[in-house]
């Protein structure tokens, strides 16, 4: 049955007025599409990362008023009452409509972050999970562009309705800084409404299709106001994409009462069918997502490694993002670099993807130093009580939301008063490192004196970083030795999130391991291990971008009518127009299009709109270290269709010499025939030799296997994104126009080839081999 009643909407809060008139939100009540559609930026490369018309989607954005969010917030959790999540239970919303709660004796008891009980659930029958599917799998969006209702809706999120929004989260999760991420949402958001308008008019240029199958939301708990209900989900129905949003076994509250209130918003304007919410047990929703699949598009999450490797088994159209050790590496020892670790390792009671995990930490420190690190370690004891002081850092002493290291396991210290883990490491640690979400764990690593102005153990930090692939790294020293390591770190990994801070400077000061706003190009993303990627997800996600382009392709007629743009040199159409298919050959000019404007050397880094630090962003090529390669495998029976894209990514850029072409004698002979024509060195190699070459870690950064060609088309900007590194670098330093100009020269960043005179030349095993020390 279904019920239509009010949806959960909190009873008594009040709203500041001053959210309403400060937020400098545009309105779009009365702007035709038409005038959204011309306001695009002309420029053909549209919504790919790093092409002049994404950034230009970082320009006048709006600003917050961040005290009036604060104030609205603190009115909604005074007045909250917390017998509203118990008289209307989260239950499953069909298309818009809640199922009834018809008996409450079958409802279940939902627990928040530290799992204390805090309201009921009812939980889909067998017969509702049924009924769920069926119009997943039926429902076909009647829309391609709702972008005028549903801004209108968000401008009543971001406003009206900003601290009900903040002040769930507070109490379910127990987030004590809800407010930054609102700030964050309201400019960020601005970039993403943008690049889904340029999105938008490809496809009614013709250039691409959005695919618009429901997609599945998986919600994560600490960041779901900007990742979830702004990024994922109206960022998709404003292009028509149905939303099926999937309950959470835990602080599963704050995001049903935002569904139920865009549901009630989406109703004013009779498109409140666009979304479900499903309040099922995780075997129903993943015999739903498995049953459906069929009729739905990509599934969102954001998640650990573990998890993410389980979507992806039972559904493989997955887009996730997966967390890493976060790593703070310094060559001094001062107090304000203890504070720099401790907040890292304690922000949100270690409940930020940034929090750190990993410290390498001078060899002369000693075991009482680093448990000091926490002495002034602050508990609290609830999230509005952390909201009111302003704190974001404070720990929930002893809850038993999640747990730290066993008792059994003596490697770890545990400080009693602090309610923290701290390791003790002469070496970086061999295995995978236990997040212990919400818990202050902390490996600290003392490698031997004096290792950061050795080469070879520099290296081996790089390989570990690599290997382990930690969202974000902090270098910190003094400014001069800070520069050195931090540029030669950069340029030896492939992470995404880089700080680089001082110790002797302050204007510099020391760098966190959680500090990145997008919002000003100080770009985000959540990769998993290069090697291992597509164990995980479909593509890396960076942040900003738009979501629905992930799921879009270029049109097979737009891709055959691309012809080389005018200026470019005719070496690489040479090459293209060996691809039989056209298409086929079509995207190829249109990646290397892409690859000539955003990773053109007179563009590429871009600098970042923030005022407090100093950015540099852009597309990079992979880590620049003596040895490890991309190896490009063609199998039997491929062609050179199947072929030409990916190397086309190496050949035509600065990462030419970083790529090894191993060919099975039974491939296509075009292959044999194009490359020796353009001089570009293979190895032929048969399955043996293949796999042996492939298990050389050492030796390899990362493994594509080529088979068939191309049949869809993704954006441009996404494919590149599967086999080169992108992201961002920063000083802790405003307008810090030395880090700039030290920075900006480094060959880490992709470089667009005007000519081939560089050489493509090609070490074999054995010099290989000779080159890196065995690690």
């Amino acid at each position: 049955m279904l019920h239509r009643p009010g949806l959960a909407l909190q009873r008594s809060w009040r709203t500041s007025k001053s959210v309403l008139a400060a937020s400098k939100f545009p309105s779009f009540t009365n702007k035709s599409k038409k005038a959204i559609h011309d306001s695009c930026h002309p420029r053909t490369m549209s919504t790919n990362f790093g092409s002049d018309s994404y950034a230009s989607a970082f320009e006048n954005l709006p600003v917050p008023d961040v005290q009036a969010l604060r104030q609205s917030t603190l009115d909604y959790l005074e007045d909250f009452d917390k017998q509203l999540w118990y008289d209307e239970p989260i239950t499953s919303i069909l298309q818009g409509e809640p199922f009834e709660v018809v008996n409450r004796t079958s409802l279940v008891e939902t627990k928040d972050a530290f799992s204390k009980i805090n309201g009921l659930q009812q939980l889909a029958t067998n017969d509702q999970v049924e009924q769920l599917t069926q119009a997943i799998m039926s429902f076909q969006s009647p829309h391609k562009d709702l972008r005028v209702p549903m801004r209108e809706i968000e401008q009543e999120l971001l406003t009206t309705y900003a601290g009900q929004l903040i002040g769930s989260q507070c109490l379910d999760f127990g987030k004590q800084d809800g407010i930054t991420e609102m700030e964050e949402a309201t400019m960020a958001n601005a970039v993403e409404r943008k690049l889904n308008d340029m999105l938008l008019k490809d496809e009614v240029d013709g250039k691409v299709v959005i695919n618009r199958k429901a997609i599945y939301v998986s919600c994560v708990s600490n960041f779901t106001l900007f990742l979830d209900l702004f990024r994922k989900t109206l960022r998709s129905l404003e292009l028509g994409i149905p939303c099926v949003i999937l309950g959470r076994s835990n602080t599963s509250q704050h995001a049903y009462r935002w569904t139920a209130l865009l549901v009630s918003l989406m109703k004013k304007h009779d498109i409140a069918d666009m979304v479900t919410f499903l309040s099922c047990s995780l075997d129903d929703i993943k015999t739903i997502t498995q049953t459906a699949s069929s009729a739905t598009g990509n599934l969102y999450a954001t998640c650990s490694r573990e998890l993410a490797e389980k979507i992806i088994e039972s559904y493989p159209n997955t887009i996730a993002s997966t967390g890493g050790p976060n790593t703070l590496v310094t060559t001094e020892w001062t107090p304000s670099i203890k504070e720099a670790i401790r907040m890292s390792a304690t922000i949100e009671s270690s409940g930020q993807c940034t929090a750190l995990r990993h410290a390498i930490v001078p060899h002369s420190v000693s075991k009482a130093e680093m448990k000091g690190v926490f002495a002034h370690t602050q508990n609290i004891a609830s999230a509005p009580e952390a909201l009111r002081k302003r704190m974001f850092d404070g720990v929930y002493k002893k809850h038993e939301g999640t747990k730290g290291p066993s008792d059994d396991d003596d490697e770890y210290m545990y400080l009693h008063d602090q309610d923290a883990y701290i390791k003790f490491n002469k070496r970086l640690p061999r295995d995978d490192m236990e997040e212990y979400w919400r818990k202050v764990v902390v490996d600290f690593t003392q490698l031997e004196r004096r290792w950061d102005t050795d080469e070879n153990d520099v290296y081996l930090l790089a390989a570990w970083l690599n290997e382990h692939q930690p969202i974000s790294l902090a270098i910190n020293g003094k400014r001069e030795k800070a520069f050195k390591l931090g540029k030669s770190l950069f340029e030896k990994t492939g992470l995404v999130v880089y700080t680089v801070g001082s110790t002797d400077d302050e204007l510099t000061p020391p760098a966190l391991t959680c500090q990145a706003r997008p919002q000003e190009a100080e770009i985000f993303g959540e990769f998993p291990p290069r090697d291992s990627l597509e164990e995980f997800t479909k593509f890396p996600v960076f942040v900003p971008s738009s979501t629905p382009s992930y799921d879009s392709t270029y049109t097979r007629s737009y891709l055959e009518s691309v012809e080389p743009i005018q200026g470019m040199p005719q070496w690489f159409g040479n090459l293209a127009r060996h691809c039989k298919d056209k298409a086929i050959h079509g995207y190829c000019l249109e990646l290397v299009h892409y690859l000539y404007e955003a990773a053109h050397r007179d563009k590429n880094p871009k600098r970042g709109f923030g005022t407090s630090r100093t950015a540099l962003w852009g597309l990079q090529r992979p880590p620049v270290l003596l040895g490890p390669k991309t190896l490009i495998r063609c199998h039997k029976g491929a062609t050179f269709d199947a072929l030409a894209p990916i190397l086309l990514l190496f050949y035509c850029t600065n990462a030419r010499e970083q790529f090894e072409l191993s060919v099975h004698a039974d491939c296509h002979p075009d292959i044999f025939k194009v490359c020796e024509k353009h001089g570009i060195p293979i190895l032929v190699q048969n399955e043996q030799e293949f796999n042996v070459r492939a298990a050389s870690h050492n030796l390899v950064y990362n493994v594509v296997e080529i088979e068939d060609p191309m049949a869809k088309f993704p954006m441009v900007g996404h494919f590149t994104s599967l086999y080169f590194p992108m992201g961002h670098i920063k000083s802790t330093k405003s307008n810090d126009e030395e880090f700039v100009a030290q920075f900006s020269d480094s060959q880490k960043w992709l470089k667009f080839n005007l000519d081939l005179t560089t050489s493509g030349g090609q070490m074999n095993h054995e010099q290989l081999k000779n080159t890196v020390k065995n690690t």
